[in-house]
């Protein structure tokens, strides 16, 4: 079956390195870089499910001997690895576990390429990194958030600037890609993981805000397009690429609560009539996150998550169409009905247990 990425065409002979390929968007686009018959070589904490035609280094990117070996003969290198954690109120531990991945990490692969004679690294930032405030529309000029309610949003600002200042040392050239929510096949992605725990525990009982605020999310397949577009520009032409950023999302316009709706309906779900104001879900989550402080599990309610569903923040695509020649590959109706059995399994396997 031929794939969008069919268009970037035969990449044999090209070594490339995925950092985080037994994450959901390594994984994903470890098999698209297999398929354009790319030599490719995974580097996490865990083993990747799909290990076929894969070179596997498992260990830790903090450690700079190992990261120097994986980088060691590629060309290209995908750096995904992250911790999402959407708390920003926490214990100085998980503080610094999230910092040493998402930023202190990067550092070690960035010097790495640095030293090994990479060409392309491609960093998978996020849309957070712009969003200490209600955004529409904005593009790539907007600036950095410099206020957080986030670990997540913060490491990820540092993570990026350290990334693009990198362009350009030695022969090294660097683009970052700036996703929304990333959802898919099989289990979702944490976006959609976190929605069907939820949904499969009987928690999904109101709705919060009203309902006004949009977001973006990004399929996964539409973001691996844009981080191979963005890898073939550094390689053949890095003008205007080389040391950007780009956002990449699935170019809709919809509630963060509203968009999950075809899935409640299509799982056989009823939909909650109950509406909570969204100032109030805010004040409780602050609350749930101060209690992690006294040992409690990190909670489901965040303030950032609260801010998704109550502040619009949307952003512009236009730069990755014109300048990488991307496009989005599935709108958020089709990719929810083709996907649908996917997240009914997932749900069933939780109810039972599993």
């Amino acid at each position: 079956m031929r794939m969008p990425w069919d268009e970037l065409g035969d990449w044999t002979g090209r070594k490339v390195l995925v950092t985080g390929g037994a994450g959901y968007l390594g994984r994903h686009l470890t098999k698209a870089l297999r398929h354009l018959g790319a030599t490719v070589r995974v580097i996490d904490v865990v083993t990747p499910r799909d290990v076929e035609g894969l070179e596997v280094i498992t260990g830790d990117l903090r450690d700079a001997a190992l990261v120097a070996r994986a980088v060691e003969g590629c060309d290209v290198v995908f750096h995904t690895a992250a911790i999402v954690s959407l708390l920003g109120i926490a214990p100085k531990k998980v503080h610094d576990l999230v910092w040493s991945i998402n930023v202190t990490a990067t550092e070690r692969v960035v010097e790495a390429c640095v030293q090994g004679g990479v060409r392309a690294l491609v960093s998978t930032s996020s849309a957070n990194v712009v969003l200490d405030r209600e955004v529409t529309d904005e593009d790539e000029s907007a600036p950095f958030a410099t206020t957080f309610v986030d670990i997540y949003g913060k490491t990820k600002v540092q993570a990026e600037k350290h990334v693009r200042l990198a362009n350009g040392i030695g022969q090294l050239r660097t683009a970052v890609i700036r996703p929304g929510g990333i959802w898919g096949p099989g289990e979702g992605g944490f976006m959609i993981r976190a929605f069907l725990d939820q949904l499969a525990a009987g928690r999904f009982v109101a709705t919060i805000g009203d309902g006004k605020a949009v977001v973006d999310n990004t399929h996964v397949d539409t973001l691996v397009f844009g981080e191979l577009l963005a890898a073939r520009r550094l390689l053949e032409s890095p003008e205007g690429v080389a040391g950007e950023a780009f956002f990449i999302t699935d170019d809709e316009r919809l509630n963060g609560i509203v968009w999950f709706k075809p899935i409640v309906d299509g799982l056989g779900y009823r939909w909650p009539t109950v509406r909570l104001p969204g100032k109030l879900m805010y004040a409780i989550a602050w609350m749930a996150e101060v209690s992690t402080l006294l040992g409690v599990p990190e909670p489901t309610l965040t303030r950032i998550g609260i801010l998704k569903l109550i502040r619009t923040s949307s952003v512009s695509v236009s730069r990755a169409r014109s300048v990488l020649g991307w496009r989005p590959l599935w709108t958020s109706p089709e990719g929810i009905a083709a996907h649908l059995a996917d997240y009914k399994a997932y749900v069933d396997a939780r109810k039972a247990g599993a």
